[in-house]
């Protein structure tokens, strides 16, 4: 098993236990774009999505919250599968 496919089993199961840098990696290996947003917010964009998911960045990682939230996106609209 591939590093990034062992770092978003990770992410499905806790993603609490993930910095920030890597859950950008996982985030952008499961379609989501990049986009550097006002000061300290990134925002990602996927195609599926209506609605961007903006994630605030201090001290080089995100609240835990952000991190659910992004996880409960992933599954709702079931883009954790290929």
């Amino acid at each position: 098993m591939s590093r990034i496919r062992k770092l978003t089993e990770r992410f499905l199961t806790n993603p609490k236990s993930l910095h920030y840098r890597q859950l950008e990696k996982v985030l952008t290996h499961l379609g989501f774009l990049k986009i550097t947003a006002k000061g300290s917010h990134n925002k990602f964009k996927h195609k599926k999505l209506a609605q961007d998911l903006i994630i605030p960045i201090h001290n080089n990682d995100c609240k835990e919250f952000y991190k659910e939230l992004a996880k409960k996106i992933v599954i709702a609209n079931n883009l954790h599968k290929p």
